[in-house]
C-alpha cells in the first residue's frame, strides 16, 4: 500500500513539473507574439485557465492547456489573450480584437 502512495506522489510531482514547463513556454510565446504585434504584455505573466486530456495523432492521451494573459496597445486599457498548448501542434495564440493606435 505504501508503494501506491509513493506512486501517487511521484505522479503529482511530474504533473507539477510539466505544468511549470508549459507555463514557461506559454509565457515565452505570449512575449514573442505581443512584441511582434507591437503590444505590451501586462504583468509579464500567464495564468493557467484549463487543462484537459486530448488524443494525439497516434492515439495516445496527452494534456492540452490554455493560458490567459493580458496586453495593451495604448497603455490605458487591458485586453485579453490566450496561448493554447497541445500535443502534435505548435503553440497557438489568440488576442482580443484591438484598435491599433497610429499617430500622424
Amino acid at each position: 500500500m505504501a508503494w501506491l502512495a509513493v506512486l501517487a506522489l511521484l505522479g503529482g510531482f511530474l504533473f507539477w513539473l510539466d505544468t511549470l514547463r508549459a507555463r514557461d513556454l506559454a509565457l515565452t510565446v505570449a512575449q514573442q507574439q505581443t512584441a511582434r504585434l507591437g503590444l505590451q504584455l501586462l504583468d509579464d505573466t500567464v495564468a493557467l485557465m484549463a487543462t484537459r486530456l486530448v488524443r494525439t495523432q497516434s492515439g495516445w492521451l496527452a494534456l492540452a492547456r490554455r493560458f490567459r494573459f493580458e496586453f495593451t496597445e495604448t497603455g490605458d486599457n487591458r485586453r485579453e489573450g490566450f496561448v493554447l498548448l497541445g500535443p502534435d501542434r505548435p503553440p497557438h495564440v489568440e488576442v482580443e480584437a484591438y484598435r491599433e493606435a497610429r499617430w500622424h
